[in-house]
């Protein structure tokens, strides 16, 4: 339940991979996508609310306090009021910081809770976009399309990089280092081709799925090696 998130060892890492680990065995591949973007848009919601009791406890505190304060000092000034109507008013400021102090460790307990749904949200999210993503480039090379490949995989480092280190993911680093490398062999070909074709167009596109993958010291090594072989052809 979301009381979970109230623990004060609760570690959002574990969380993610606990649901990421249980959709794959009761949903499979396709369903654990759903589920993990159902889980975030519950969780998104649920944020929503711990934030709306906030907003409304906050106020609330903010405004029983000046009331109970003003009391007190409209009875300083007649000093014909009784010394226990005096003290009556003073219990009421009191209990009204003690309820302060217990609002305000409850928000505080409120507002963590919050926080860690809005970091499980945004983990589910990337683990769901990773899912996706690892799901569909294999198709994007059988259809030989570069340059939605190179996107693919951008989205696909962007997502791990902000999801962190799952155990359910641990393979997902080697196989977009794969698919990079996969890319790297087909990209380093067709530049090859527009060197020897004087062909700019293909050379930029070329260039910039290099970019994209992070690659600049590779292309340097293609970029030499194109150009050492129309140097010997000169020769």
């Amino acid at each position: 339940g979301f009381d979970t998130f109230g623990d004060e060892e609760f570690d959002v890492k574990k969380w993610v991979n606990d649901q990421v680990k249980a959709s794959r065995l009761d949903e499979g591949s396709k369903g654990a996508e759903e589920y993990l973007s159902t889980l975030a848009v519950k969780l998104q919601l649920q944020s929503q609310s711990a934030n709306k009791a906030i907003d409304e406890s906050g106020s609330k505190l903010l405004s029983e306090l000046p009331t109970a304060l003003a009391d007190l000092n409209t009875l300083g000034r007649d000093a014909s009021i009784l010394a226990h109507q005096v003290a009556q008013v003073l219990d009421k400021v009191s209990e009204v910081e003690r309820s302060g102090h217990q609002t305000l460790a409850a928000l505080s307990t409120l507002d963590a809770i919050k926080a860690r749904m809005e970091e499980c949200a945004h983990t589910l999210s990337e683990a769901e976009s990773v899912s996706k993503n690892l799901g569909q480039i294999e198709g994007l090379f059988q259809a030989d399309d570069m340059r939605s490949i190179a996107a693919q995989l951008g989205g696909l480092r962007r997502g791990l990089e902000a999801m962190g280190s799952l155990d359910e993911f641990s393979d997902a680093a080697a196989r977009l280092a794969a698919f990079e490398d996969r890319l790297e062999k087909r990209v380093s070909s067709k530049l090859k081709q527009g060197f020897e074709q004087h062909d700019a167009a293909a050379i930029r596109d070329c260039l910039d799925i290099y970019e994209q993958m992070k690659r600049r010291d590779v292309l340097i090594a293609r970029y030499v090696q194109a150009r050492k072989g129309e140097v010997l052809k000169a020769v």
